[in-house]
């Protein structure tokens, strides 16, 4: 056994010895005989874990799956101790679907039928866990199909990895990996799961919640039908079957847009004209164009679509309603959304000009309302914090600083200052207070090029705002609306941001564009 291994098992098999903090970075290099320790320290573990010992793992097992990508490594007793380890940690243990992660990743046939049966008999009861291990599935191409299907088609029965396997049969199908669509010989138990789903969501839709909790539990369970609800109408579309049109029809009448437009999709592959009709008529609805237009090129009737929906504008409209609909931000569509200003810019990390565009946008939701501004063009990205009351040089300039990626161009917390660091800062702090500027508060040190500023919160009079200071000049930045304010984060970003696209497009500056 190696020391390096040695010094890890002792650590974790003391129960007086914290894990440590950072993970041990050797075991994406690990050897043999050490995945080979590693796989038994794993099979030996409780399945109950303190949250220190809960985030070491999660690094050792996320790095042991990086080493198995790069080469199969596991023998069978190894591929056997992974799933009796996967079995007795338990359905509700956090970690447990990574070692679903090192399988996949091995990808050898021992490993990937291993997996196949683990999901077919004892799936992951959540489906964002689910997808960490079909993820190298997607990515991998030197795998054998077989050892997967037929299955994996067994765990069908479970949402939290249906649209899973559903998606991997279609990417596979659809990428030539396979000559016949792994579900050919189950056309009938998909048009029967997607009428079964297509029920139960109509009748989800007519359920009026009252409480917050009533509120959640529908949303939970849109959530866990629409998806498989989505893979399956993409199923039945590879597979050419007119026997599905019926449930797809039913499907389209629903009032979730997105799996309307699928449904859509799906009949105007098979033929089917209502399909182009109803997708020529949600081309008007932002969250489904992206997908209508792709579609309409690929079975050529974008002609059919009004060319206000089509434009360069209309897109940009649907790019960001499409990124704030995403369960990572907003997860629906604004009620409002207009356009505030659009230009093209030479922006941080491109040779040439780019069309932005600026886009307000407002939800009106039960807990209050919130607008903004995002952006779309060389980045789609939207601060949760309220942009409208800037200048629109000011807005791009927020999100030039957000997206510019230079090693020069970094910033340093004040907690991890030394010696010399705290002397500057103390020095501009000073520098700040004799400007007028009240309770100074240093956020962090700003490196640009070769320059260096203290960023601060404080007062300047009676507003809040963030302090911007170098050796030369000193700028304020007001937080603006007390619900939304700006932070120091967002202000910095403005200030480096202006430096970015006057260096870039110095007509910006002669023209004053942007100054508070």
């Amino acid at each position: 056994m190696s020391e390096r291994l040695n010094q890890l098992l002792q650590t974790w098999m003391t129960n007086e010895t914290p894990a440590p903090a950072e993970p041990p970075q050797w075991i994406a290099q690990a050897d043999e005989l050490e995945i080979s320790g590693l796989v038994l320290f794993l099979h030996s573990l409780p399945p109950t874990l303190t949250e220190e010992r809960r985030r070491n793992l999660d690094q050792v097992l996320n790095l042991l799956a990086l080493r198995l990508r790069e080469e199969a490594c596991l023998e069978s007793p190894q591929v056997e101790k992974i799933a009796e380890a996967y079995t007795r940690w338990g359905t509700e243990h956090p970690l447990r679907h990574l070692l679903l992660a090192l399988l996949t990743n091995e990808a050898s046939d021992e490993s990937l039928e291993s997996f196949a049966e683990l999901i077919a008999t004892d799936p992951p009861n959540r489906a964002a866990a689910a997808a960490v291990a079909f993820v190298p599935l997607l990515r991998g191409d030197d795998y054998q199909v077989d050892t997967l299907f037929p299955r994996l088609l067994d765990g069908l029965g479970a949402l939290s990895v249906a649209a899973l396997i559903l998606d991997l049969a279609n990417f596979l199908y659809r990428g030539g990996r396979v000559i016949e669509h792994p579900v050919i010989g189950q056309k009938k138990q998909m048009v029967d799961l997607l009428s079964g789903l297509v029920g139960r969501l109509s009748k989800l839709e007519e359920q009026m919640p009252t409480t917050a909790e009533e509120v959640l539990s529908l949303k939970h369970q849109v959530g866990e039908a629409v998806p498989v609800a989505l893979s399956v109408c993409d199923a039945l579309a590879a597979l050419g079957d007119p026997d599905g049109i019926p449930a797809l029809m039913k499907a389209s009448d629903l009032a979730h847009r997105r799996l309307r437009c699928e449904a859509a999709v799906a009949l105007a592959r098979l033929g089917e004209p209502a399909g182009v009709d109803l997708l020529v008529k949600l081309a008007e609805q932002p969250i489904c164009r992206p997908r209508v237009l792709e579609v309409a090129g690929e079975l050529d009737f974008l002609s059919k679509i009004d060319a206000q929906f089509t434009s360069e504008e209309a897109q940009a409209e649907a790019t960001l309603v499409v990124w704030l609909s995403a369960e990572t931000q907003f997860g629906l569509a604004p009620q409002e959304l207009e356009l505030v200003d659009s230009r093209k810019l030479l922006w941080p990390g491109y040779e040439t000009s780019q069309t932005c565009y600026l886009l307000r946008y407002g939800y009106h939701l039960p807990q209050g309302s919130f607008s903004s501004v995002g952006i779309v063009g060389p980045v789609t990205q939207s601060f949760a914090v309220d942009l409208t009351l800037l200048a629109p040089l000011d807005i791009y300039a927020a999100y030039a600083g957000w997206h510019v990626d230079h090693p020069e161009i970094y910033e340093i917390e004040s907690s991890r200052w030394e010696a010399s660091q705290n002397t500057l800062a103390s020095h501009l702090r000073e520098r700040m207070e004799k400007e007028g500027y009240q309770e100074v508060t240093p956020y962090r040190l700003g490196y640009f090029l070769g320059d260096v500023r203290l960023i601060a919160t404080g007062r300047l009079g009676a507003e809040l705002g963030t302090i911007v200071s170098d050796m030369r000049t000193t700028s304020f930045y007001p937080r603006l609306d007390p619900n939304r304010p700006l932070g120091a984060g967002e202000a910095y970003c403005i200030h480096k941001g202006r430096e970015l696209l006057y260096s870039f497009n110095p007509e910006l500056q002669a023209k004053g564009e942007g100054e508070a």
